[in-house]
């Protein structure tokens, strides 16, 4: 499992199954949690918001990679009010766009975006 999209895969089944550990042994001790409200490092971050927000993520189109970058088009639904964007608990899933990093089998970034023009964004700067 050592592509970036192997890795992305990975991520994304462990954090909906709701496997936190699972998740973060994908991760670097270090990995950088991006979104609106800021960004964030390590596995205590990244441990706190799967757990406060109980995300789901489910991809939209078959994951691609660019240079250890993998950008995903997101349906996301927060089971937990306390991350969710003007979102209610029941509420339908919202678009969303995720930039993961990864490096050495890896993920370095989670980063989310609320539109994709931002998240282009972000990778056109590396």
């Amino acid at each position: 499992m050592s592509s970036p999209v192997a890795v992305v895969r990975a991520w994304h089944e462990a954090v909906n199954s709701r496997d936190v550990d699972a998740a973060l042994a994908l991760c670097v001790l270090e990995v950088a949690v991006a979104g609106p409200r800021g960004t964030g490092h390590g596995h205590d971050v990244m441990r706190a918001w799967l757990v406060r927000s109980g995300v789901e993520l489910v991809p939209q189109h078959d994951l691609a990679e660019v240079d250890g970058r993998v950008l995903v088009h997101e349906k996301a639904r927060w089971t937990t009010t306390a991350d969710a964007p003007a979102q209610l608990r029941d509420a339908p899933p919202l678009d969303t766009w995720v930039v993961f990093d990864v490096a050495g089998a890896l993920v370095t970034s989670v980063a989310r975006f609320e539109t994709e023009t931002d998240a282009l964004a972000a990778v056109a700067t590396g």
